[in-house]
């Protein structure tokens, strides 16, 4: 093959590969919904453990100035609404209806969420919150003049503002799709314990709040003498459901008698506390759906079982150690919204002052008996061969 035949070859290849491109770009461009999307959807994720429908709207404010078409033309933001039956996270997406437009130009738009709810929240008795998004975004719209016709050639929006109203950059898909990021995350949060109306808390709220810990100790042995005043360790760790955390409600408090303070959580939202016979830990501020888990650490010659009885539905669940000097622990229980309450009860073991814990007393004969016959046998078989 020769210079001349193989430039050809080579020229017939680029061709080829440049009309395939030229074929395949239209479609790469028509899926691109960050950079040549024509039409926009915008989101809304809200997340709720209760049962509370909601409707949310968004607000689209033009922006004038240098580069920008000034004369007011403004496209109709969507509602998307909930159900009462749509608890936990649900993302749900709509349209944005653009006008006809008679000028072309670039318009700009600062888009967020309306501070208007259908159903509002009456948050100054405290005992829930709509959290609403301070998220922010700029949506460009290029409008191109087609022989009279104005047409979007593509739509481009950038996220300046989070949820939290913290600064933020870059370009979100707009597309209808689960991919889409032209969104806004709201949280309704209501505390636990106070039944389905927080308006009117339930009468059980005053006396065990969100969540509430009891403590009995009982003894083995009629007659046997427990002490009052001997104190036991417990550990709570909690898990928040999405979009909250230990201060959404204003802060989780504790009151053991009469005294009430903060809950100052360790690492990993855990707390320790300490209880005395007919004592109880009342907790107040604790978002419905945590999950909670309660250890009561081991302590020699008690042990530990507990009824517990979650959003005050059914009967009480129980739980016991194995075995004395043994944790006791209920693992992931969930904060309902009627009453939430562990009732912990440890049976003292007595040891009387031979230091054998009676309990234990038949364990010790049996050995004791086992020895003595084994001594025998031994004593007998070499008395036989002595003979």
């Amino acid at each position: 093959m020769n210079i001349k035949q193989s430039i050809k070859k080579i020229l017939a290849c680029a061709t080829a590969n440049a009309m395939t491109l030229c074929l395949t770009m239209p479609t790469a461009f028509a899926d691109d919904t960050k950079n040549n999307a024509k039409e926009a959807y915008i989101s809304k994720t809200y997340n709720t453990e209760v049962g509370k429908g909601e409707t949310f709207s968004f607000t689209a404010k033009q922006v004038t100035g240098e580069g920008l078409v000034s004369d007011p033309v403004n496209p109709t933001m969507p509602s998307i609404s909930f159900t009462a039956d749509e608890t936990g996270t649900t993302k749900k997406r709509a349209q944005i209806t653009f006008p006809t437009f008679i000028q072309e130009g670039k318009y700009e738009y600062t888009v967020t969420e309306s501070s208007t709810l259908s159903d509002p929240v009456d948050e100054s008795n405290a005992h829930e919150k709509m959290i609403m998004s301070q998220a922010e975004y700029k949506m460009d719209v290029y409008v191109f003049n087609n022989n009279g016709t104005y047409e979007i050639t593509k739509i481009i929006v950038n996220k300046t503002k989070d949820d939290k109203g913290n600064g933020a950059t870059g370009k979100v898909d707009i597309g209808d799709s689960g991919t889409n990021g032209f969104n806004f995350t709201n949280t309704y949060v209501q505390e636990g314990g106070t039944g389905e109306n927080p308006k009117t808390p339930d009468p059980t709220y005053e006396k065990d709040g969100s969540f509430d810990v009891s403590k009995t100790i009982v003894a083995s042995e009629e007659g046997a003498t427990i002490d009052p005043n001997k104190e036991f360790t417990f550990t709570a760790s909690f898990v928040f459901p999405t979009g909250t955390d230990k201060d959404t409600l204003g802060g989780i408090k504790q009151t053991i008698d009469t005294t009430t303070k903060d809950v100052e959580f360790a690492e990993n939202n855990t707390y320790t506390f300490t209880l005395k016979h007919e004592q109880n830990i009342k907790f107040i501020k604790i978002p419905v759906g945590t999950k909670v888990t309660v250890t009561e650490s081991a302590t020699p010659n008690y042990k530990g079982s507990a009824t517990v009885k979650m959003n005050n539905i059914g009967e009480s669940t129980s739980t016991s150690a194995t075995k004395y000097n043994e944790n006791l622990t209920i693992s992931d229980k969930t904060i309902g919204q009627k009453d939430n309450k562990i009732s912990v009860t440890n049976t003292y073991n007595n040891v009387p002052t031979t230091g054998i814990i009676m309990n234990t007393l038949p364990y010790v004969m049996m050995i004791v008996l086992g020895g003595v016959a084994l001594v025998g046998y031994i004593y007998l078989k070499n008395k036989k061969y002595s003979d």
